[in-house]
């Protein structure tokens, strides 16, 4: 019985607390006239009076006119259920929007960090795999449940990006929130990427320079990567993005994802068509970059990459020919199907496991545009739009 009677006094002292500010809501709706909400509230607050009064009863009475204790937990849960429902009437417009935002801003949060992401491709390092403008998802659950293995395309945070230790809020603001607000001094966090998976901790990787081709080795063994490395030259475009040609607008600066700017982009030409009847993006012949002769700048496929040199006639290593080099626990060697349009594990070593976020699982929908906001390329284009830049063809395809 004592503890009953701890219960009910802490839960008293609750209801006392906000019974003032509990009836002074429910005059207010009677002053506007909200019949419906006043007598929902009044009822409410009559009940809970009726509830109160016979707990008082109950525990104060003699030990012979005590009822039995089920009949006292019943009421001690009505109290508490009325209360919540008084509680929850009486809040204010505002703060059930608030909290209502707030548990849906959490709720997404835990599913966007654990469970799967919804990710804009903006490179061309996987193609044809993965093009610009594919929106991707990514499953975050699948490496809770199995190992990474050979020829997934994992999405991962930009390795080489240094977060902002100076702040610890600004450090879990980047890596689990990741965009920019500068009025709280909030900066942005790492690009997302997608590589593919070409060796695992405890492989021996190797990259060699065979009859001026690019070849990898795995475990001694030559790779055959006919089905994912992509097989067509790069070529160079001029791509424009946003709409504003100023950078302020008196003292405001104007973001830079709708300042009007000049992208010089590589991607993927088959050279068997067209400019105007590519497979995979939509070309203008005034979009390409040329050489003084007149022909389009191509990189070709299969040829090796080299880093820049400061030496003048010099180009420096190859990045293509390197180890064998053994993966350690905790790491895996990643690169880009689109080896010449890559900076992948030859430039910056090998992926910590952390990084990682998930496997891309299927390509949701596509847009043929280098436009952060797909809708901006619906707004500069609204017939274009729907006949040329969505790859109907790309909606729910499969990654492999």
């Amino acid at each position: 019985m004592e503890n009953f009677k701890k219960q009910f006094e802490k839960l008293l002292e609750k209801y006392n607390k906000k019974k003032e500010p509990f009836q002074k809501r429910v005059e207010l709706w009677k002053k506007h006239n909200k019949k419906k909400a006043y007598q929902t509230g009044n009822q409410l607050i009559q009940e809970t009076e009726n509830v109160i009064s016979k707990l008082k009863e109950y525990l104060t009475s003699t030990a012979e006119q005590q009822p039995n204790e089920k009949l006292i937990k019943t009421h001690i849960k009505m109290f508490k259920k009325l209360y919540k429902q008084i509680n929850e009437q009486t809040k204010s417009t505002l703060r059930q929007w608030v909290e209502a935002i707030i548990v849906a801003g959490t709720f997404v949060f835990i599913l966007r960090t654990f469970v799967f992401g919804l990710y804009h491709v903006p490179t061309g390092s996987a193609e044809p795999t993965i093009l610009v403008g594919d929106r991707i998802w990514g499953n975050k659950m699948s490496y809770y449940l199995s190992k990474v293995k050979h020829g997934d395309c994992v999405i991962f945070d930009n390795p080489e990006f240094i977060y902002d230790k100076s702040s610890y809020i600004n450090y879990l603001w980047q890596k689990y929130i990741g965009f920019p607000i500068p009025i709280l001094g909030l900066k942005i966090g790492p690009d997302n990427w997608v590589k593919r998976v070409i060796a695992i901790p405890g492989d021996l990787i190797e990259g060699r320079i065979e009859d001026g081709k690019t070849i990898i080795y795995r475990n001694g063994k030559k790779l055959d990567e006919t089905s994912y490395v992509n097989p067509y030259p790069l070529i160079k475009l001029a791509k424009t993005t946003g709409f504003i040609n100023i950078s302020n607008f008196g003292p405001f600066m104007i973001p830079s994802f709708i300042r009007k700017n000049t992208k010089i982009v590589d991607y993927t030409y088959d050279p068997s068509k067209s400019f105007e009847n590519q497979s995979f993006y939509n070309m203008k012949p005034n979009e390409i970059i040329r050489k003084a002769d007149g022909r389009p700048m191509l990189k070709m496929p299969y040829t090796p990459t080299y880093e820049f040199s400061p030496i003048q006639g010099e180009y420096g290593r190859s990045v293509d020919s390197f180890g064998p080099i053994k993966i350690p626990e905790g790491k895996y060697w990643v690169m880009g199907d689109s080896r010449k349009n890559s900076r992948d594990s030859r430039f910056w070593g090998f992926l910590d496991q952390d990084l990682i976020h998930g496997k891309a699982s299927f390509i949701i929908f596509s847009v043929d545009s280098e436009e952060p906001i797909w809708i901006f390329e619906l707004l500069k284009h609204p017939i274009n739009f729907w006949t040329k830049s969505i790859r109907w063809n790309r909606f729910l395809k499969n990654i492999k």
